[in-house]
């Protein structure tokens, strides 16, 4: 699996526009999407730890209009600057309110024929109502859960109730986005984000509700945000969390959504953190004891392998019977990592040499 890719920031300015425009080059598979990314406001109500717009931080800040911002994102799509919009805000008084804007803003590119990519994300707390609009008007929707439960929003003086403002509001996300696609109004789906080393949370917890997202709530992607102190916040001597720990949050991620893992299969450290030094699969087919035979597995069997992938398996399957490692090369598996956990010809490898023939 590829390390996590992140957004590139540019900015663009024009005559026409009177902000300097915050724009993403987001990676899609194999190529890179300009996004418009950007806040409908950075005024806020809470008073979160970790947040450079939490209200009591001085901090000059910018709203947008829902017809402002509009004619500016298709102005930047004319000049073919951007091919999407990413909308998130703070919440400005109160979520309802602040979710309203943003979903004006999305009816009036729509109503103008703009058929890009809309991401909306939307304020916790907000209204079934405003739910339902969103999923029919995005591509992409998601509320951000931030942390993995309520005592490290205790923590982080985020004055939410965790079950009734974040995951209530999340499960009527996915049942509205489920409705859309039936449709066809609604592509893309449900994604959230997890603010990483903030508070005192584990990987564990953060699995957890990880996994409660792909595996029931059918979620496109979860992100996870590595924790970066701010100046003039009640956490700016805090360190920076280690960017491993996001890379191995990703990973896992991966094999939750891709891979039928569950969160039962992953290995965690005594302190409840994954290793940061081993790839999770690879910790977890060490624990096992993996052992398996190429010629014989099934698909789900053969993703377990450390070093074959989704589409190395399918080519394993298509290509047997795997006669030695030149045959396993072309599928496209990486020996260096599988070798430990395969059997080829009844052999348990213990060296290369044993499968050259």
């Amino acid at each position: 699996m590829s390390k996590a890719k992140k957004y590139k920031k540019l900015t663009y300015c024009s005559d026409y526009d009177k902000h300097t425009v915050p724009i993403f080059n987001a990676c899609a598979g194999s190529r890179t999407v300009p996004l418009l990314k950007t806040l409908m406001s950075s005024y806020c109500m809470n008073n979160c730890k970790f947040c450079p717009f939490r209200c009591n931080r001085k901090y000059s800040r910018e709203r947008w209009e829902p017809q402002e911002l509009a004619d500016v994102t298709l102005n930047l799509l004319k000049k073919r600057k951007i091919e999407g919009l990413f909308l998130s805000s703070s919440v400005e008084k109160d979520p309802d309110l602040t979710v309203e804007k943003q979903v004006q803003t999305a009816e009036i590119l729509r109503k103008k024929g703009f058929k890009e990519y809309i991401h909306l994300r939307l304020m916790p707390g907000v209204s079934k109502d405003l739910i339902k609009r969103s999923a029919l008007l995005a591509d992409r929707v998601g509320i951000n859960i931030e942390l993995p439960d309520k005592s490290h929003y205790e923590d982080m003086k985020l004055f939410l109730h965790f079950k009734q403002d974040i995951l209530k509001r999340i499960k009527w996300l996915a049942k509205e986005v489920k409705k859309a696609q039936k449709f066809d109004k609604c592509s893309a789906g449900l994604d959230s984000q997890i603010v990483v080393g903030a508070s005192d949370e584990k990987d564990k917890e953060i699995i957890k509700i990880s996994d409660m997202l792909y595996n029931e709530l059918n979620a496109r992607r979860v992100y996870y945000s590595a924790f970066h102190p701010v100046k003039n916040t009640p956490l700016e001597n805090k360190k920076p969390e280690n960017p491993w720990r996001e890379y191995r949050l990703y990973q896992s991620s991966f094999l939750l959504r891709d891979y039928g893992m569950t969160k039962k299969d992953f290995v965690f450290e005594e302190s409840g953190n994954l290793n940061l030094k081993q790839d999770p699969k690879f910790v977890m087919a060490k624990q096992n004891e993996l052992n398996i035979d190429v010629n014989e597995a099934n698909f789900n069997e053969l993703i377990k392998i450390p070093g074959v992938g989704l589409k190395s398996a399918k080519n394993i399957i298509n290509k047997r019977p795997i006669k030695n490692i030149h045959n396993l090369k072309a599928c496209g598996v990486i020996l260096k990592r599988a070798q430990p956990f395969i059997e080829l010809h009844g052999i348990h490898q213990t060296h290369l040499s044993k499968w050259l023939s």
